[in-house]
Formats: C-alpha cells, sequence, structure tokens
C-alpha cells in the first residue's frame, strides 16, 4: 500500500520530521544526493524555490544516520548558477553538513532503456554516482503543466542546454521516461508545500509567464516515497484532478505509481482547512477549482462572475496552447534588458535592443517566458 503523508506545522524541520516519519521513515548510508528544487533566483519561501528550512532539515537527517550528504541542482537555462544559490540561500546547507555541488560542467549522455520519447539524455554525474537520492521538490503550479511537482523536479539533473529539446518533446512524457529510469535511486519524496507559488493562470490576454503572482503560507510538507502518488495528491491539495495533469496521468497509465494512495498526517485535506469561514475556505481555491475538468461546468460560471469574462476552460486552454504561433509572445510589462531570454534561446532566435526582437526560428518551448524573472514576457491569447 502506497502512503503519502501531509504534515501542517509552522515550524519547517518538525514538518519534515513528521511527514517522513510518516511516510514509512528514512534510513540512508553512503553518498546522498538531496535534490531541491533552485529553478530562478528568488529567495527561499517564495514558493518558487524549495525553502531552505525543507533542505536543511533533510541534510541534518542525512548527516545523523552517518551518510554524507550532497544538495545540488541547475536553474533554468539563462540563469547562472551561483546567482541562484547565493538568492535562493540554498549556501545555509553547509553549516548544517552538507556540500553544495555545482555540476554545470559534470554531465554524462546516457541512454534510458524502455524509454518510450526520451531515448537519450545528458544527465548531472552526482545522480548517477551517488548510493541514493531524496527528491526535495517545491509545489507550485505551472503554466504548461498546471503542477511542478516530484517528477519535474528532477528535470534539474538534466542538462540545461538540452532542456529545451525535451519541451520540444513534450515534456510530460519525456519527463515519465526520466523518472522511470530514476525511479530505483530515489528513496524518499519530500515536497514543500510551505508556501505555495500560484503562477499566472491562463486567464486575460494572455498565458504565462510563470513568475508568482501571489502565494499562500500553507506550512506543509508532504512526503512519500512514491513520487506519482506524491503528485497526485499534490494536484488535490491545490484542486486540480490528478487526470488532468498529464505527467502523473502517463506515470499512471504505465504503472510507475499510484494515483490513489492512503494519505496520513495532520493536514489531511488541509487545502481547505487554512481558514475557518465557510467563505475562506471556498475564496482562495476557486482560481484553481475552474482548472479542473470534472468540475469545470459547476466551477466555470462561478469563476466568471467571481474574475471576469476572460475565464477559460481547461478544454480551451489546450486547445488554444496545441494552436500556439510563436509570433504571439509579446511583452506583458516593461523589459529591464536583462538579456536572459536572449541566451536561454536554443535556436537563438532572440535579438535584445530596446526590446526583445523575435525571429523566425522559434521551436514553441516557451523558455523564454518561463525564465523571464519579471514575468514581462508572454503569449498573446487571440
Amino acid at each position: 500500500m502506497t502512503f503519502v503523508s501531509l504534515v501542517k506545522n509552522s515550524d519547517p524541520s518538525k514538518a519534515v520530521s513528521d511527514a517522513v516519519q510518516l511516510a514509512g521513515g528514512l534510513e540512508v548510508s553512503g553518498t546522498v544526493l538531496i535534490k531541491p528544487n533552485l529553478s530562478c533566483a528568488k529567495p527561499s519561501g517564495s514558493g518558487l524555490v524549495t525553502n531552505v528550512d525543507v533542505v536543511v532539515a533533510l541534510v541534518k537527517m542525512v548527516a545523523e544516520q552517518g551518510a554524507k550528504p550532497l544538495v545540488g541542482d541547475l536553474p533554468i537555462l539563462g540563469w547562472d548558477p551561483k546567482t541562484v544559490f547565493d538568492a535562493s540561500g540554498i549556501r545555509a546547507i553547509e553549516q548544517a553538513g552538507g556540500e553544495l555541488v555545482d555540476w554545470s560542467a559534470g554531465h554524462i549522455e546516457i541512454s534510458l532503456p524502455g524509454a518510450k520519447t526520451l531515448k537519450r539524455v545528458p544527465i548531472a554525474r552526482p545522480a548517477l554516482e551517488v548510493d541514493a537520492i531524496i527528491n526535495v521538490p517545491v509545489l507550485k503550479h505551472h503554466f504548461l503543466t498546471h503542477l511542478s511537482g516530484g517528477m519535474k523536479n528532477l528535470f534539474g539533473l538534466v542538462q540545461p542546454e538540452f532542456r529545451p529539446k525535451v519541451h520540444v518533446l513534450g515534456l510530460d512524457g519525456p519527463l515519465v521516461d526520466f523518472y522511470e529510469f530514476l525511479k530505483p535511486r530515489i528513496v524518499l519524496n519530500v515536497m514543500d508545500a510551505t508556501s505555495i507559488a500560484q503562477s499566472v493562470r491562463p486567464a486575460g490576454p494572455y498565458y504565462g509567464p510563470s513568475e508568482a503572482k501571489s502565494a499562500y503560507q500553507a506550512n506543509m510538507i508532504l512526503a512519500s516515497k512514491d513520487a506519482v502518488a506524491l503528485d497526485a495528491v499534490a494536484a488535490r491539495v491545490i484542486g486540480i484532478e490528478p487526470d488532468d495533469v498529464e505527467m502523473v496521468r502517463i506515470a499512471a497509465s504505465r504503472r510507475l505509481g499510484d494515483v490513489n494512495p492512503r494519505t496520513v498526517g495532520n493536514a489531511r485535506g488541509a487545502s481547505v482547512k487554512i481558514k475557518s469561514s465557510l467563505l475562506g475556505k471556498v475564496m482562495p481555491y476557486m482560481e484553481d477549482a475552474w482548472t479542473s475538468q470534472r468540475l469545470n461546468r459547476i466551477a466555470h460560471p462561478l469563476a466568471k462572475r467571481i474574475y471576469g469574462q476572460d475565464i477559460v476552460s481547461l478544454k480551451e486552454v489546450r486547445r488554444e496552447m496545441n494552436a500556439i504561433d510563436p509570433s504571439r509572445i509579446v511583452l506583458a510589462g516593461n523589459c529591464t534588458q536583462c538579456g536572459l531570454c536572449v541566451n536561454a534561446c536554443p535556436t537563438k532566435n532572440i535579438a535584445l535592443g530596446s526590446k526583445p526582437a523575435f525571429g523566425s526560428k522559434c521551436i514553441k518551448c516557451f523558455i523564454c517566458v518561463e525564465i523571464c524573472p519579471g514575468g514581462v514576457l508572454a503569449i498573446q491569447r487571440k
């Protein structure tokens, strides 16, 4: 039987300890890679990167068992790793006995046996050399995959320059291939839901960007030995049906995890217990409820009344995203000319003058939209 623990506590270290124990505990030896989400230069607690207190707690757990804890991740293509490490505060793990590793120049190209889509991939060398991996994602919305969770967090082990190719292959299927390969090495998945970032949803005139427009304090940690089960429960926490998360659906169809696990802990159903009043329970989650295919017919008219007529159904979102014209990548704010989009574009399709100019070689990976630090680039809807 598969278990996912959900623990609510304002002390992240206590929440991690309780969640790990409820998920079956942790026994490790040798060298252990702790893989947080350090995708961008945002501070701990923003909901966009893994909370440092969560990572520190896991480093101490591993060290107390006499194992050697390594901590590492590489950000989205275009971000400087050292800048991200500094902004996120991740260097605090060194005082707890962890070693921060930068594998920018340390990837090995491997074949993935049995893969459906992603046949070969350059992967971070430590992921292949350690004795165990602890996967530590941060729970947040994602404008392409709906949910950024356990399986997607492993994307950080892929060489940044190769990631746009994975986007072009469809992202969801390839990442399931990647998870299937890594699954035997992952001893535990611990999800940071202390602050849950809500990225700009497909409403109004634009899709994206992935810059969080708000984050709410959930003070929650989820843990499981099954990343698919973890993502399924995490989806429900933020009001999305697991079947609507393509990555979860594909993984379940390939019997890589359980989408209906047993949940244990004091935060069971905590996504609707954060506030006490009936209105307080409903309002923070209406924005997510309309994305559910199962609830859409009920939530959609009410969501339109609350959020305006620009709200669209999930079916419309998928149809429009599949038909996106690259020429519709536009500025939805003031460009600071940081140049990250230029450096990130795998086809060198962006030139930067007073604002980004796009050529004719776009491959629709939308890395530029995802990386924009100010959330300025967006995809214009028809």
